[in-house]
């Protein structure tokens, strides 16, 4: 319901001359508090203005009533809102430039020519030698390996590629699709907010169980999920190691996290080649699964940076599609993934060693956590501000990595056996709106 702009004036006074009384409240407008959470604490009468925008136009709409005090208070908070307001919009064109958010994707060929990016085509090979579950570990740190376990050094021999971590490359296969591309340096100008997305996946890692437990390191879901796998039905996920932890408190982490999250979902499909993003987002229009969201939400596009000088909020931006990670020093064996879009999607945000004694490099062997696509025969050498498509469908994993290494990372992925959770709970609601809203009210 709109407030109501006219009412009774003797009323209206009162409650004017009740804000500038209030030492707290004036001292709040000079500060350019935000008065929308804390009005109605000190307006008396919840019933007369219900926001700060309410507010300003009750005294523009009956100037002779409010008290010169008020007047001039509220006349400096309108002067520091435009400021801010110009602020968050020049800080908001600035991210949104260094990481080209706004740009139109190149495709392989287009980020061929730019000369920074190599472009080689290389089909996939037989993998049925190299059999599920087994570690992957690099040439050299083959004492990572417990004895009797079953492992693949890599890589195996000269016909594997090796991308170091200063190279950019697209691999594509003679049909001309692509298999596998790793792009470095895509947020350099941004290293602020690379701190910033690393401060929050450690948060999350924190706060909630990961999934995939018999792999290394810590994988943590995020957005709607398929429930255990003894008793499959579509929710959001639920994985907060506190479950007495005020809803208030929860929606603030779960806002920080929907927030990395929108910012890696945009950020990688202005980065990776066109043919990927726009083969990934057609996958996602024909599942009809609903975007990320979090408890409480209804919103399903918009989210928050909530950055130390201040949370900026970008109202009318895409969220993330509906499944996304954050991984710490996460390992994982030769593998395959089951998706219904063509690619998955990461960004590695942090490759770092942060005790050499204790990581104890030999020579020029590698730190390990290092992505491995097994039939294409590549291994992806680790490193800060990688972003990567991939094709989990063939089999992949990542080698162990030395201890006193520190990794972390975002991810976007399309699960197959999620969205067949959807499709079933869809079957019976018949109403995907009413049922993710249902689902995103829900009281615990």
């Amino acid at each position: 319901m709109a407030p109501k702009l006219f009412m009774d004036h003797n009323l209206l006074r009162q409650y004017f001359e009740h804000l500038a009384g209030s030492p707290c409240f004036i001292h709040a407008l000079k500060k350019g508090d935000d008065l929308d959470k804390n009005l109605l604490a000190f307006g008396g009468d919840p019933g007369l203005a219900r926001s700060a925008c309410h507010l300003k136009v009750l005294a523009i709409r009956n100037p002779k009533l409010v008290p010169e005090s008020l007047r001039k208070a509220l006349s400096g908070y309108s002067l520091q809102s435009h400021k801010k307001q110009n602020a968050a919009r020049s800080q908001k064109w600035s991210i949104a430039k260094a990481l080209g958010l706004h740009a139109t994707p190149l495709t392989a060929q287009s980020l061929a020519d730019t000369e920074t990016v190599k472009v080689v085509t290389r089909d996939r090979s037989d993998a049925t030698a190299f059999k599920k579950g087994t570690l992957l570990v690099d040439r050299g740190n083959e004492d990572l390996v417990d004895s009797g376990v079953t492992s693949l050094s890599v890589p195996v021999d000269d016909s594997w590629y090796v991308i170091e971590p200063d190279e950019s490359i697209i691999f594509v296969d003679s049909e001309e699709l692509v298999s596998l591309a790793v792009l470095r340096g895509r947020c350099s100008q941004r290293p602020d907010l690379l701190a910033y997305v690393n401060r929050i996946i450690n948060e999350a890692v924190n706060d909630h169980k990961g999934v995939r437990p018999n792999h290394g390191g810590e994988l943590i879901q995020f957005g709607w999920n398929a429930g255990p796998c003894h008793a499959r039905v579509f929710g959001l996920v639920n994985n907060l190691t506190s479950k007495k932890l005020p809803m208030t408190a929860r929606q603030e982490k779960d806002s920080r996290a929907l927030g990395i999250l929108a910012l890696s979902w945009n950020f990688l499909v202005a980065s990776l080649p066109a043919e990927v993003s726009t083969s990934c987002i057609e996958a996602i229009d024909g599942a009809g699964l609903p975007s990320m969201t979090i408890k409480g939400d209804k919103s399903d596009s918009g989210y928050t940076l909530d950055l130390p000088n201040g949370p900026l909020c970008f109202s009318t931006a895409k969220r993330a599609p509906s499944e996304g990670y954050m991984s710490q020093n996460y390992e994982a064996p030769i593998h395959t993934d089951q998706l219904y879009a063509p690619y998955a999607m990461n960004w590695v945000t942090l490759h770092r060693i942060e005790d050499p004694d204790l990581c104890q490099l030999q020579g020029d062997c590698s730190s390990g956590g290092n992505y491995v696509d097994v039939s294409l025969r590549v291994v992806v050498k680790c490193a800060t501000d990688t972003v990567m498509s991939m094709q989990p469908k063939f089999k992949h994993g990542t080698t162990l990595a030395r201890e006193g290494v520190h990794r972390q990372g975002t991810a976007i992925n399309f699960s197959t056996h999620i969205k067949k959770a959807f499709d079933e709970a869809n079957a019976i609601e018949g109403d995907v709106k009413a049922m993710v809203t249902q689902l995103v009210e829900e009281k615990k």
